[in-house]
């Protein structure tokens, strides 16, 4: 596993056949093998006013998903609160492909994760295990 880090807020570990590409305001991992599927973008926020966790998480997920056209086939709810850390987690569809959403949030610092596919593979499980890797620094 190779380990990516923003100095300050966050540490996570990804697969060796990944790679990340750094954006002004995302980045994106992606596999690099032949029959790779989706790609994971990350961006990150620092609200202006702290919230209790749970409801930022969700929120965020609530919000982004009144947005854009997704038939939504799991809805929003909390899957972790441990390390200091709540997770919420979301899926649907978007134009046929496959959409899988993260917030994670301290009530102040805010990671919003967005996983899309053309279609389901095992590289969704790598894409979860990214996420579960997360913790901040």
């Amino acid at each position: 596993m190779k380990e990516y880090e923003i100095d300050g807020w966050i540490r996570l570990t990804y697969p060796e056949h990944f790679e990340y590409n750094e954006e002004e305001d995302h980045v994106s991992f992606y596999s690099v093998e032949l029959d790779a599927q989706g790609t994971l973008q990350m961006s990150i926020y620092e609200a202006e006013t702290e919230q209790a966790p749970e409801d930022a998480a969700l929120q965020e997920l609530n919000t982004f998903l009144g947005e854009f056209p997704i038939e939504v086939k799991v809805a929003p709810s909390v899957t972790d609160q441990s390390a200091g850390m709540t997770t919420a987690y979301a899926s649907g569809i978007e134009d046929g492909m496959h959409l899988d959403v993260w917030s994670l949030t301290d009530g102040k610092r805010l990671l919003f994760l967005t996983y899309v596919a053309d279609k389901m593979t095992d590289e969704k499980l790598e894409v979860e295990a990214i996420v579960d890797s997360i913790e901040w620094t």
